[in-house]
């Protein structure tokens, strides 16, 4: 009980952070931005090297140093808050199958990839995640939290029933998040927990099973499903507040409009990081991603780091993560491709708004099958066969026909791993759901891989091929 009141604080919290004026919300991100600055100052090698000479009655957040991906991953030991938290050890108990989905020393543990290729290790400890949820319960896109409402909910004898079909793995970020739920909020949800790599039928089955109120899922998992929805074998999402809640992947407008007309339900997109989970979400009038200002400081900056007009893309953000002291990340860059705006949104929330991100995009793989037809092959498979290798520093698929991929490596210079090995694993996970030998798969190793004229993004997953009827 202790514990679900907890929750009931944090969600009163947040609830009450979305009725302030924008100015005193702003506010609250000044006061939780100097806590950390001080906190990382006093706990961390790095940092307090840096910030030894700031004055924390002037901080000003374009002074403080910017922080990379790879700086990030090769100062590691010195960055985080944590003596037990070591890189050598983190790394080596992430790579042991025994541990997935475990806590390391009271941390949850998040394993990234980004469009760079680069993987990246971030650290939290249990009182971070339960403000992730906290936050994502009260600002109302899940489902309507007032403290008032969950604490009824948690006295029914059924709880919300919530349903993602992610990519299973307890350090994939999105995985993660539903994998630790803090134990309080098991009194009013139940998750089904779905994993990308069950049959397409077997995904399905479990969905008309459970039969879920809200659904989580990546945008091209919702591609499929409306697929599945057209071809009148998945019928859910019947309860009055049903919803379905895209995140991980940029959802493009057209796909939003689908998902919506398929199971004629709201969607709702979530947009966070590995590194910062809860960035923003969107509301009901589609106009945008609401910043979650009490969570996170986020900056649209060109490929210099210094500030665009509103309205206008960067070249890449910079995010400060406001509630994770175990691995303080300042100005942290993400390369996603933003636009902010400040005028006011038809939803009446004060909250700035992220206009769209321009980030990867990849499609679905179809696959012939013995039997005919085509099967769908998702993205997030071949980003695990790539994740197997260190030397891999970026990689791109493409589908020619329908039995003939196309893979282009980008290996570190001087390793002796063989490309034909990497085509090896990429091979096995598209033989998990096609005939073997059926597809040809064609290697070529390439200096680098350009990402896309106008988004900056490498799309490292893209067909050729027409998706079966009914798929859009």
């Amino acid at each position: 009980m202790s514990q679900l009141l907890h929750m009931l604080r944090l969600i009163r919290l947040y609830r009450r952070h979305g009725d302030l004026s924008g100015e005193q919300l702003r506010a609250v991100q000044r006061q939780r931005l100097r806590r950390l600055v001080e906190h990382a100052r006093q706990h961390s090698p790095w940092y307090r090297a840096r910030l030894a000479q700031l004055d924390l009655d002037d901080l000003r957040l374009e002074e403080l140093p910017i922080l990379d991906k790879r700086t990030m991953m090769e100062r590691f030991d010195e960055i985080v808050c944590r003596p037990e938290l070591r890189r050598s050890e983190i790394e080596a108990f992430i790579q042991d199958p025994v541990n997935d989905g475990k806590i390391y020393k009271g941390h949850v543990l998040i394993r990234t990839s980004g469009t760079s290729g680069r993987q990246a290790v971030v650290a939290y400890d249990r009182q971070a995640f339960d403000h992730v949820r906290a936050v994502n319960l009260a600002r109302g896109s899940m489902v309507d939290a007032s403290p008032l409402r969950v604490l009824q909910r948690a006295l029914m004898p059924s709880p919300l029933k919530f349903a993602c079909v992610l990519l299973e793995g307890g350090f994939h970020p999105s995985f993660a998040n539903f994998l630790h739920q803090p134990a309080a909020s098991r009194w009013f949800i139940d998750v089904e927990r779905i994993s990308l790599r069950e049959p397409t039928e077997r995904i399905v089955e479990r969905l008309q099973r459970c039969q879920p109120q809200v659904l989580f899922a990546y945008p091209s998992v919702l591609e499929l499903l409306c697929h599945e929805v057209a071809a009148g074998r998945l019928d859910i999402l019947k309860h009055p507040r049903a919803k379905v809640v895209s995140l991980s992947e940029p959802l493009p407008a057209s796909l939003r409009e689908r998902v919506q007309r398929r199971f004629a339900v709201p969607v709702f997109d979530l947009y966070g990081a590995g590194e910062c989970l809860p960035i923003a979400r969107s509301c009901a009038h589609s106009t945008g991603l609401h910043i979650n200002l009490d969570m996170v400081c986020f900056e649209v900056v060109d490929q210099s780091g210094r500030p665009v007009p509103d309205g206008e893309y960067g070249r890449k953000v910079l995010v400060t993560n406001l509630f994770n002291l175990a691995q303080p990340l300042i100005r942290y860059e993400l390369n996603d491709v933003a636009a902010v705006t400040h005028e006011p949104c038809p939803c009446g929330s004060v909250l700035p708004r992220i206009l769209s991100i321009k980030g990867r995009s990849d499609e679905l793989l179809w696959l012939a099958q013995s039997g005919g037809g085509l099967r769908a092959l998702h993205p997030y498979y071949l980003l695990e066969a790539a994740q197997k290798f260190d030397a891999v520093l970026d990689w791109r698929v493409e589908q020619l026909a329908a039995q003939h991929l196309r893979l282009d490596l980008v290996l570190a210079p001087g390793t002796d791993l063989s490309g034909q090995t990497v085509a090896r694993a990429f091979l096995d996970e598209i033989e998990a759901l096609a005939p073997a030998g059926s597809v040809r798969l064609e290697l070529r190793l390439v200096p680098r891989i350009a990402p896309d004229a106008q988004s900056g993004k490498v799309k490292r997953v893209s067909s050729r091929i027409t998706p079966p009827d009914g798929a859009g």
